[in-house]
């Protein structure tokens, strides 16, 4: 995925997410936008598209389901 095909604010909801989500039990030293950026590739960019779409659509909150 290219980062640089996101908007500032979408990429800041994503990582959001990825530190929520994915990085919620690493060790706060390697808790970094880096290494959430690196997560965000990974997941593959129709991934990020769908989250970034929930999020807008409110079923996300803060990197949960919202109920």
């Amino acid at each position: 995925m290219d980062l640089a095909a996101l908007s500032y604010d979408e990429l800041q909801k994503l990582r959001r997410v990825v530190f929520r989500v994915h990085l919620r039990h690493y060790p706060l030293e390697f808790i970094s936008d880096r290494e959430a950026d690196r997560i965000i590739e990974t997941i593959g960019e129709a991934t990020a598209q769908r989250l970034i779409k929930r999020l807008i659509d409110g079923e996300l909150a803060d990197g949960k389901l919202a109920k």
